[in-house]
């Protein structure tokens, strides 16, 4: 059976509900994150503006169910996919044809994040570490081989559009940016290249704010509830791009500058009623469908792109799992290498390991390319009666 049958994806997008209900499902489903470390399986959980999206390995059907939960009243909205099906759809979300502009490269930035956090945290492990990290290594080469991000490459490229068709030159404009994450970022620089001249960076991490501004000929500060008083008293537009559960601008101030506010957190960041035009996803999809006509052509393309990684994920799953699988076999012989060395005397310990070394890699390489070639169960399975076979030495008690 091939080994990508066990993936497992739940998703639900933009299509399915509206986008502001998305962020009422992030905040449920990411909560899964904080007891993932203690699941049987490895998780990565994909939370944007257009999508909330869980992928595991190997889900017993409680899990499935656990995992559908999390999804509330939307569970019958949710799009379940397996094994293949389930590859190629996280392929194509990392290729952008996934999102609300077709091969728009915030997403990319998204999923790196989201996947260096899940790493760390042991969240995202084993086989599944090696599919999601293939998965943004083929965005990457779609963008630089096709055309399907040419013009405006994502959400914030839409709504700098938005905002020069509506108040004009940018360089007449004060303008902040809350948040400077991978969206964030890619605004500071895009508004810097459109012309914008005072440009405002609120985060969290100060520093951070302040390697960005410097970089572009910015203006950093901190983010709190002064700062963003402040931000809304100098500037014509502001864009919100944080990752909060909670909005992050619940009010204007009563002598506040500015006139818009552009909405591109994760969830929503601004308030409802509020006194000033805040543009939201929706506001943007006449532009996103205007620059998607043009595309349409390079999406064949991507989809017989993504159908050759499917086998090439297939072929860099059995190497690993081979991998994984060899790892354990070499610390059993390592232990009947240390013991043999123990009886030789210390010497012949170092010697005995690395004879023990060299004897077994040509093994270890002839084994993962039959793996690759298609013939991971019978690897797999003379891996498994050669650890059965092994006498491992008993630890000595003197």
């Amino acid at each position: 059976m091939p080994l990508l049958e066990k993936l497992f994806s739940a998703s639900i997008t933009f299509r399915e509900v509206p986008t502001e209900k998305l962020g009422e499902l992030g905040r449920s489903v990411m909560e899964m994150l904080g007891v993932a470390p203690y699941f049987p399986i490895p998780l990565y959980v994909l939370h944007t503006c257009n999508r909330v999206e869980v992928y595991a390995w190997d889900v017993p059907q409680p899990i499935v169910h656990a995992v559908l939960s999390r999804y509330g009243g939307y569970a019958d909205r949710v799009v379940v996919r397996r094994g293949t099906e389930a590859a190629l759809h996280l392929l194509e979300v990392a290729a952008g044809l996934d999102s609300m502009l077709i091969g728009e490269t915030d997403i990319l930035g998204q999923m790196e994040e989201a996947f260096d956090s899940q790493v760390k945290s042991h969240v995202t492990r084993d086989l599944l570490k090696v599919v999601v990290e293939r998965a943004i290594r083929f965005g990457k080469m779609v963008r630089t081989n096709t055309n399907i991000s040419r013009g405006p490459r994502g959400l914030g490229s839409l709504s700098i559009i938005y905002v020069k068709e509506t108040m004009g030159d940018l360089s007449n404009l004060s303008i902040g940016i809350i948040g400077a994450g991978s969206v964030g970022q890619g605004l500071a620089k895009e508004l810097k290249d459109e012309g914008a001249r005072r440009i405002y960076i609120l985060n969290r991490t100060f520093e951070k704010a302040k390697e960005i501004a410097e970089r572009i000929g910015a203006t950093a500060m901190p983010l709190n509830r002064e700062s963003i008083d402040e931000c809304l008293k100098k500037c014509d537009v502001v864009f919100a791009t944080a990752t909060s559960f909670e909005p992050i601008i619940k009010e204007v101030p009563p002598n506040h500058k500015v006139r818009l506010i552009v909405d591109l957190g994760v969830p929503m960041n601004v308030s409802n009623n509020l006194p000033v035009k805040v543009v939201r996803l929706d506001d943007l999809k006449p532009i996103a469908d205007r620059y998607n006509s043009e595309r349409l052509q390079e999406i064949q393309k991507v989809k017989a792109m993504a159908l050759e990684e499917v086998e090439n994920i297939e072929r860099a799953l059995a190497r690993r799992a081979v991998e994984i699988e060899l790892g354990e076999y070499m610390r059993l012989v390592a232990l009947i290498s240390q013991e043999e060395g123990r009886r030789a005397g210390a010497n012949a310990s170092l010697a005995a390991n690395s004879a023990a070394k060299r004897a077994v890699l040509p093994l270890i390489e002839a084994l993962k390319k039959h793996a690759e070639s298609g013939n991971i169960e019978t690897v797999m399975q003379i891996l498994n009666d050669a650890k059965r076979l092994m006498k491992i030495p008993q630890a000595s008690t003197s």
